[in-house]
């Protein structure tokens, strides 16, 4: 299942007028709390919110999309984030597209594997959600 979240449905670039700019982030977990947990603490930013509960349909969304950042979990059903990551780098649409992946493996051969892949960023389980926070914000260019 897939959806739309956020402050608006339009993603508004040039910051003309007085306009918000709004950067939209893929949040791909099987979890629906997490993708709420991140959503909660992020709310009230310039963000919209797209959600995929695995990786199949986040590739579809990331390819409609273009997402300004994404953030998978490695172990989800079908496509798995390691996975999805080696697509997305193979894409033109989303080869420069900061991916912050999540796991609750802290073994370093997982670490050196997404960055081999083409992660951007790397988190482990549990989720220090402000550290995730300056990190989405930082890889969307809306960091304070």
């Amino acid at each position: 299942a897939a959806s739309r979240d956020g402050a608006s449905t339009r993603n508004r670039r040039a910051g003309q007028h007085g306009e918000t700019i709004v950067k939209k982030v893929l949040i791909v977990d099987d979890s629906a709390t997490t993708r709420a947990v991140v959503k909660v603490y992020l709310s009230g930013q310039s963000l919209l919110f797209l959600e995929a509960d695995n990786g199949t349909d986040a590739m579809r969304i990331a390819l409609d999309e273009r997402p300004d950042a994404i953030i998978i979990d490695l172990k989800m059903p079908g496509m798995d984030g390691l996975s999805f990551i080696r697509r997305a780098r193979m894409s033109i649409a989303l080869q420069k597209t900061p991916i912050i992946l999540i796991t609750g493996q802290k073994s370093p051969e997982i670490k050196a594997e997404a960055m081999r892949c083409g992660a951007s960023h790397f988190m482990t389980k549990p989720i220090d959600v402000p550290v995730m926070a300056k990190l989405i914000m930082k890889s969307v260019g809306l960091e304070k």
